[in-house]
C-alpha cells in the first residue's frame, strides 16, 4: 500500500484521475509538507518526500515540478510555486515580443517507505502563451503550450491535458517500477 501526499486539491484530483486505470485505488494524505526552496528539483522533490515520510510513517509517494523558461535562463525551475504567487499572469509579459518563448515542464515523483528513496522525472517541452488562457490545472498551467498543441494545458480537459502532463509520466514510470 502507497499514498500520495498533497495539500493542493487540483493536484490530488488529476493524480486520482491519473491513477484510475490500476488495480489498486490510489490513497492519498492530505498533508502539507514543507517544501525547502532550492534551484535543483531533485533535491526538492526528495526533500519534500523524506518529509513527508516523518509525518505520514507509511510508504507515499510526493511530486514536484518546475517550469523552466529559456529566456529567463531556467527560471523558475521549481521555485515555479513563489514565483507564481508573486506575478500570476504577469509571467507571460516577461518575455518581449519576438524573442523566444521556449519552456520545458520537468515533474518529478519520488518514491519513500523510509528506506528506499526513488525518483521519476517526466519532462514536456512547449512554450509560454502570450497571455493566460484557460482556468484548467494548476497555477502556471494556462500559461504553457505543449509542443504540438495550439492551446494552453489550462484550455485543455483533464484527460487531454493529463496526456500532455510531464507528471503523468513520471507517475507511469513509479508506477511501472513498483508494479502497481
Amino acid at each position: 500500500m502507497v499514498y500520495f501526499v498533497s495539500s493542493n486539491e487540483r493536484k490530488i484530483e488529476d493524480m486520482a484521475y491519473a491513477w484510475k486505470a490500476g488495480e489498486t485505488p490510489l490513497r492519498i494524505l492530505q498533508l502539507d509538507v514543507p517544501e525547502v526552496l532550492s534551484s535543483d528539483l531533485d533535491i526538492v522533490v526528495r526533500e519534500k518526500a523524506i518529509a513527508a515520510y516523518r509525518l505520514a510513517l507509511v510508504p507515499l509517494f510526493v511530486e514536484h515540478g518546475g517550469l523552466f523558461i529559456e529566456h529567463l535562463n531556467g527560471f523558475p525551475g521549481p521555485l515555479v510555486k513563489p514565483f507564481w504567487e508573486r506575478l500570476q499572469d504577469r509571467i507571460c509579459a516577461l518575455i518581449p515580443a519576438g524573442l523566444s518563448r521556449a519552456a520545458r515542464v520537468v515533474q518529478k515523483v519520488c518514491y519513500c517507505d523510509g528506506r528506499t528513496l526513488r525518483v521519476y522525472s517526466g519532462t514536456t517541452l512547449g512554450e509560454i502563451a502570450c497571455e493566460r488562457r484557460g482556468d484548467a490545472g494548476v497555477d502556471w498551467e494556462p500559461m504553457f503550450i505543449p509542443a504540438g498543441h495550439t492551446r494552453t494545458l489550462g484550455q485543455m480537459p483533464r484527460e487531454e491535458r493529463l496526456r500532455c502532463s510531464a507528471s503523468a509520466e513520471a507517475l507511469r514510470a513509479f508506477r511501472s517500477d513498483i508494479g502497481l
